[in-house]
């Protein structure tokens, strides 16, 4: 962590505290700050996040005074990992608003902390769930479950006076059942295969390689992935409304399910650039997993041999060998026992304040 995170914090406390989000209501904001963020590992990325501070407010309009208004800011900061469950539990405890107020629950941190957070909101009571929105902003290295990766867009949203206007949005989840399994969630993108292993690498050398590793990982993935992973024949069944609409039963690299189209994963790489949410692509030889890659990051590998984009709210697949599964970074190993594996779209009563025209649910 460098020396500028309670610089931040000062400023991001009074950021909020001047916010015009929500006029006619009282404003409840709850900060939650990682401080081990990747942001505040990074002298000159701290620098830059705590210089926008500065110019966007010379940039937009001041705010307006409204003397029948209240806005109160509570801060909170992560001290070990899975802390985001016990602050979401002492929110639902302490629940200040009135009839009316509005709660905003800002989190300041990376795709792990967001992750936390939404997770531990989902142990909440529906009714509480529901009176809560989320913002989260992008402070880590990846961001991609952020509400956008452009710091400065984020802290004109959270102003409500700027350019960028907001709206609640119901956020889907992607539920994950594997036998013998506990029900686990995604918030962005879950997927098996390539992408998964490249996860898994991700964790476990990012103390050796800091900062944004991905494009090496997926190098090295794609050169050592059969050596790890038995490929084999693998059956998958995606269905839209109860329609089947994609039938699988051959070899496949990778298979990611978003909770919607319009998703990025490993820092912007665009696996559903459109209105669809689900990605396949079958088995193939190293020179084509690297000739890929560029397609894949920029989204353009729509119509590419092997490769198949569609959409659906229910996929059933089985596999039998093991395969890596990965969801918004989390990874977990599937054993033969393990299958089948489903993932399916759902409405938890979960809430972002997205940007406007970008829904989560699109």
């Amino acid at each position: 962590m460098t020396g500028g995170f309670p610089t931040f914090r000062v400023l991001l406390e009074h950021w909020l505290q001047k916010t015009n989000l929500f006029p006619e209501k009282n404003l409840h904001i709850d900060l939650i700050l990682n401080p081990q963020a990747g942001v505040f590992r990074h002298h000159r990325r701290c620098r830059n996040v705590i210089e926008a501070f500065h110019n966007l407010d010379k940039r937009i309009p001041p705010p307006f005074p409204r003397p029948d208004r209240e806005v109160k800011v509570s801060s909170w900061t992560t001290e070990y990992s899975g802390h985001e469950r016990a602050i979401l539990a002492h929110l639902q405890a302490t629940d200040p608003t009135g009839p009316g107020d509005q709660r905003l629950v800002v989190i300041a941190g990376g795709d792990g902390t967001s992750r936390g957070a939404l997770i531990s909101a989902l142990d909440l009571p529906l009714n509480v769930r529901e009176g809560l929105l989320f913002f989260r902003l992008p402070l880590g290295t990846g961001n991609d479950s952020a509400e956008t990766r452009d710091w400065a867009v984020a802290l004109d949203a959270l102003s409500g006076r700027g350019n960028q206007s907001v709206e609640p949005c119901s956020l889907p989840v992607v539920e994950v059942q594997a036998k013998g399994c506990p029900i686990h969630f995604s918030f962005n993108i879950a997927s098996v295969g390539l992408d998964a292993f490249v996860a898994h690498l991700t964790n476990h050398l990012k103390g050796w390689f800091p900062g944004n590793s991905y494009a090496l990982m997926v190098d090295a993935a794609s050169l050592f992935y059969e050596a790890f992973v038995q490929v084999s024949p693998t059956t998958m069944v995606l269905k839209d409304h109860g329609k089947t609409v994609l039938e699988w039963s051959k070899g496949i690299l990778l298979a990611a399910m978003g909770a919607s189209g319009h998703r990025t994963y490993g820092a912007g790489k665009k696996v559903l650039p459109d209105e669809d949410n689900f990605c396949l692509a079958g088995e193939m030889n190293l020179f084509s997993k690297l000739a890929y890659r560029k397609p894949i990051y920029t989204g353009t590998h729509r119509g590419l041999p092997g490769v198949v984009l569609a959409r659906g709210d229910t996929l059933r697949l089985e596999s039998p060998t093991r395969l890596p599964l990965q969801m918004d970074g989390e990874v977990l190993w599937l054993e033969p026992e393990n299958f089948p594996v489903s993932m399916t779209i759902q409405d938890k009563g979960l809430r972002v304040l997205a940007l406007a025209g970008i829904s989560s649910s699109s």
